[in-house]
């Protein structure tokens, strides 16, 4: 073999290589892995909890009040502070418990293995509790009936506070003074659903801290989900302000005796009202987030292995071919093609990406 022909063997097998390489690349940029964070439940459970709210803050409360104000002598200020003793029984149960959950098997479904590390939730619901026993310690005392009414108030307020001070860490990008939910002291405080999601899927939906990662991880790597966490915190704020006007206004406006009955009931519809705006926007949210990847050529991969649609730690599934049908379907054509490696490239999650891709969130 001639010198010449010596080089142009050289030339190609390099030209070759990195034509290979390239190839490599594109496949390993055009495949991205997000960890999927569906979580299984029994829908009986939910629906038997909701009926368990209702008989207990609604139907037991009204049968006291209107039947004992029918039918005994007793007066407004007893029926007042029997209600006041009344109302809340379910927070009896469901508060006790949850802190039961989170202490006693703080590695499980805890954020750290330290026992008096609460969650955001914990810590919310606490401080809203709080606030939501003064008006009915105040109203019978003082004969300032209608403000018992306010209590419903009391209990959903603190919460939107929390969560518009969230959202103002958020933006200005204020660093947390101690521990929330996962984030040590000195992390950028993020929007408030955030760790609302993190903290009922970990504990009260029970799949333990790999949720809790999940969701992290979720969130270190797609700007649409940021943009969906900040957008639903800002819809709850919203949506706690109108409840908060109406039920002042009826308190104010209306009848004690209509009023006990009207705003005890418009709690639960309120709320099943904000949740069908809330599924709504969190599934446009979660569209809006493949159409982010599909439109950057990328295949949006869930993994959807493990309980529920959580990995954990199994073995993962391996993502599909790239083609260019919506992110995370398959084409046959493509999985039909043997000549592709059995073993495609594709970036893992379960370290913090190299390059995260920034965007605008309002």
């Amino acid at each position: 073999m001639t010198s010449s022909e010596h080089t142009n063997s050289v030339v190609d097998h390099a030209s070759n290589s990195s034509m290979n390489f390239n190839n490599s690349n594109e496949t390993n940029d055009d495949l991205l892995t997000l960890p999927d964070l569906h979580f299984s439940y029994r829908k009986t459970s939910v629906a038997l909890y909701v009926a368990f709210l209702i008989i207990c803050n609604v139907l037991i409360l009204c049968l006291l009040f209107y039947l004992l104000q029918n039918f005994t002598n007793i007066t407004t200020k007893e029926l007042i502070g029997i209600s006041s003793a009344a109302l809340g029984i379910s927070s009896w149960f469901d508060a006790p418990f949850r802190l039961f959950r989170l202490v006693k098997h703080a590695r499980t479904y805890g954020p750290t293995d330290v026992w008096w590390h609460l969650d955001f939730v914990m810590w919310t619901y606490t401080f809203a509790l709080l606030v939501f026993a003064f008006p009915l310690a105040i109203a019978p005392a003082i004969a300032f009936y209608n403000f018992f009414l306010m209590s419903t108030m009391m209990l959903v307020g603190p919460v939107g506070v929390v969560f518009l001070f969230s959202l103002l860490a958020y933006h200005y990008q204020w660093r947390l003074p101690v521990r929330c939910s996962s984030e040590p002291v000195g992390s950028l405080m993020k929007p408030a659903v955030f760790y609302c999601l993190e903290d009922v899927g970990a504990v009260n939906f029970m799949h333990g801290r790999i949720f809790r990662q999940r969701v992290h991880r979720r969130w270190d790597a797609s700007p649409p989900f940021r943009q969906l966490m900040t957008e639903l915190t800002i819809y709850w704020v919203i949506s706690g302000a109108i409840y908060c006007g109406l039920t002042a206004a009826v308190t104010w406006a209306a009848t004690l005796n209509f009023a006990f009955g009207w705003v005890l009931g418009q709690f639960f519809i309120w709320a099943f009202v904000s949740w069908v705006g809330c599924h709504f926007l969190a599934r446009r949210g979660l569209k809006r987030e493949r159409a982010y990847w599909d439109d950057r050529g990328r295949t949006l991969f869930k993994e959807n292995t493990g309980p529920g649609g959580i990995n954990e730690g199994g073995e993962q599934e391996k993502p599909p071919k790239r083609s260019r049908s919506a992110p995370g379907h398959v084409n046959d054509s493509a999985s039909a093609d043997t000549s592709t490696p059995t073993t495609p490239a594709t970036r893992s999650l379960n370290a913090p990406p190299s390059k995260v891709e920034k965007m605008e969130v309002v």
